[in-house]
């Protein structure tokens, strides 16, 4: 009889039991639904823990005994879901330490008095969380206005990864009062290995030297380097449209002077009550001023875009493109890809299998929302390596 038949204990996972959610327990119907993990196997059933992330850490820890039909591995969306609930849990109880009280104690005796009553240790702690967050956004946002979103972001990538990697050396050292140039040392000096060992852990091949390892170390530097040392692409200048353009008139228009028409009706009338000629005693230049009016067009109907010279400033030579579409957001595609590939044809105890019966078996137990993901990844890919040719 086999002594792990699903593959749940550590291990068959590598040291890392998976997360398991329990169904179609119909003894208790209240246990479908919650979460778990597996700690050993007899008499054909699964000794599991259940967690439970809402039980105080002073309860004891539920264990049952179920068989392996009652026991199927969570999905992405329970892990996460979980592992937020954990998180939440871990951080309250972090909160309510003693030493963390303490420091909310002290954050009060700095406000003002009218508002140390209405305060307390948590929700001081929460607040100043809450406000070194909006810090730190409002630093992202200002330094992503100077140098770049993406620059930001890949350097807080590249910082966190080598951070991670190291902080055991870090916590290690602390822990025993080590010096710091000690602990930088020693840290350095481990570095290669932690990260050949997160690449074996990341991909699931343990076949990796340490010469590839350190190899992909470099290129992905390089990377991250070429991106931070790229310039900022130029900002094409607004042009001005429609009724911002500047337009300047061809000839400032004399003004004419403007006779009274009651004057000279006046005028008129008396010549002919006179006898004397029509005009005689009309002003020498009525006559023309009349028809040079007349030549004019009319500025109240309409405005001749013939009489206006346009201050047109014509666009800026656009930045040539690159043709090619590889790019960070192809890389993760690919890599979601390449771990997509590795789960269809990989057993939980880590055997290769191109059967296409399993292979068929396995997605149709993956979830419809991931394989939606590696069909635009997918797409995203053989467009890249399309730009190519």
């Amino acid at each position: 009889m086999s002594v792990d038949p699903s593959h749940f204990l550590p291990a068959a996972n590598g040291g890392k039991p998976p997360l398991l959610k329990l169904q179609n327990i119909s003894a208790r119907p209240e246990l479908n639904g919650k979460f778990g993990q597996a700690v050993s196997y007899s008499a054909g059933r699964y000794v599991v823990a259940i967690l439970d992330a809402s039980a105080s850490t002073d309860e004891q820890q539920t264990f049952l005994k179920l068989k392996p039909e009652n026991l199927i591995e969570a999905g992405n969306l329970d892990q996460f879901r979980v592992g937020a609930h954990m998180l939440y849990q871990t951080a309250m109880a972090y909160i309510s330490s003693p030493s963390m009280q303490e420091r909310g104690q002290n954050i009060i005796s700095m406000l003002p008095p009218n508002l140390q009553h209405k305060m307390t240790p948590t929700l001081a702690l929460l607040a100043a969380a809450i406000a070194i967050q909006f810090i730190i956004f409002f630093l992202f946002f200002v330094l992503g206005r100077i140098v770049g979103f993406s620059k930001i972001i890949v350097f807080i990538s590249l910082v966190g990864l080598l951070l991670a990697l190291s902080s055991p050396d870090w916590i290690e050292g602390y822990k025993a009062n080590k010096p710091l140039k000690l602990i930088a040392t020693d840290s350095a000096m481990n570095f290669r290995r932690r990260w050949k060992d997160h690449l074996v852990a990341m991909t699931g091949y343990a076949k990796i030297s340490d010469t590839m390892a350190l190899a992909s170390l470099a290129l992905l530097v390089l990377f991250a380097g070429k991106i931070l040392l790229a310039s900022a692409p130029q900002q094409m200048h607004n042009l001005p449209t429609g009724d911002s353009y500047q337009r300047t008139p061809h000839a400032h228009r004399a003004t004419t002077a403007k006779y009274d028409l009651e004057h000279m009706y006046k005028l008129g009338y008396d010549d002919a009550k006179s006898g004397s000629e029509f005009g005689t005693s009309f002003p020498k230049d009525i006559f023309k001023i009349n028809s040079a009016e007349e030549s004019l067009p009319m500025q109240d109907s309409y405005d001749d875009e013939n009489d206006y010279d346009w201050a047109y400033t014509p666009p800026l030579p656009s930045t040539p493109r690159n043709t090619s579409n590889f790019g960070v957001g192809t890389l993760l595609s690919a890599f979601a890809l390449y771990r997509f590939g590795k789960d269809v044809i990989t057993t939980p105890n880590g055997q290769v299998v191109f059967d296409p019966q399993y292979i068929v078996t396995r997605l149709r137990s993956i979830e419809p929302w991931r394989i939606g993901i590696m069909i635009v990844s997918l797409y995203r890919v053989v467009k890249a390596l399309i730009s190519f040719f």
